[in-house]
């Protein structure tokens, strides 16, 4: 049986397409950056433009999922759907037009789905591990091992919101940055737990970009990034490499995604905070997430 989960993320629209049998099997998962979260952080509305580009986004995904004989579909929304005063808009064009149901998740749910797809890949090892998924405009850090979700929190910002928040310039003032840092600074202290003697694991869209350029791919080769590594000292130096380019150059960066080079600095400066906070020096990169959890979930469903 063939079933197929979506994501609609305040940056990004992923879509997987899995058979379930005496396990999973990916047949199909793509992504579109649509930037849904569009300005939501000044004015609490999702844009028409925004909008547009996402309903466009899903309705080439209702037309692969109809020629793949999808039997059963999930869709899911997150941050940007969570917040926006006018999401019931969104969803009901969606509900009516493409006659596709998008449940708004919690923080909860996200984070319990995010550990759902690391657990069951078994890229959990260690006893306990620290998992990060940093989105547009949340981010899940959760707390874990191999048999438990332990605690998680999900904190209010991603790479939309910290670009919008504080770069207002092309290359970003030296002060800005320093703005960003000190913010994500405070906010880490809001974290209930600590990484002592934790495994670092990330995913999200800003890390499995990360390490396609640490990786040096020319190609997003999703087999190669996948439990790959990635040190600070790696992260470090791009920082230091992009911190003084025009948007347009970083483009050209070997391994960039179309699309993100706007919000990809703020984002892995972000990061790099967090392993500081956590004393972490190295990550594991997952390049699965939520979708892939609703998956795991529905097939220990049948299994049961």
């Amino acid at each position: 049986m063939k079933y197929a989960s979506i994501d609609v993320g305040t940056n990004t629209v992923l879509l997987l397409i899995a058979e379930l049998d005496k396990g999973i099997s990916d047949i199909l998962d793509i992504s579109t950056i649509t930037r849904l979260g569009e300005g939501l952080k000044e004015k609490g509305l999702i844009c028409n433009e925004a909008m547009t580009r996402t309903f466009r986004a899903l309705e080439e995904y209702r037309k692969i999922i109809d020629a793949n004989g999808v039997c059963e579909i999930f869709c899911v929304g997150t941050s940007a759907l969570r917040e926006a005063e006018n999401a019931e808009v969104f969803l009901k064009m969606v509900s009516e037009k493409l006659k596709l149901t998008i449940r708004i998740i919690s923080e909860h749910d996200e984070a319990y789905y995010t550990y759902l797809s690391v657990k069951n890949d078994e890229l959990i090892k260690d006893e306990s591990v620290i998992i990060v998924d940093i989105g547009g405009g949340s981010t899940e850090i959760i707390k874990g091992n191999s048999q438990e979700f332990i605690d998680y929190i999900s904190l209010p910002t991603g790479t939309v919101k910290l670009t919008e928040m504080f770069v207002k310039h092309d290359p970003p003032l030296n002060g800005e940055l320093s703005s960003l840092k000190a913010y994500s600074k405070d906010l880490l202290l809001t974290l209930p737990f600590n990484g002592y003697g934790s495994a670092l694991i990330g995913a999200g869209g800003t890390i499995t970009n990360l390490a396609g350029i640490v990786l040096g791919l020319e190609v997003f080769d999703k087999e190669i990034v996948h439990a790959s590594g990635i040190t600070l000292n790696e992260i470090d130096k791009l920082i230091d490499l992009m911190k003084n380019m025009y948007t347009s150059e970083r483009k050209a960066i070997k391994g960039m995604e179309k699309g993100r080079e706007d919000i990809f600095l703020q984002g892995i400066i972000f990061l790099k905070e967090i392993m500081v906070y956590f004393e972490i020096d190295k990550l594991i990169v997952s390049t699965k997430g939520v979708r892939y959890g609703v998956i795991y979930e529905k097939f220990w469903e049948l299994r049961s």
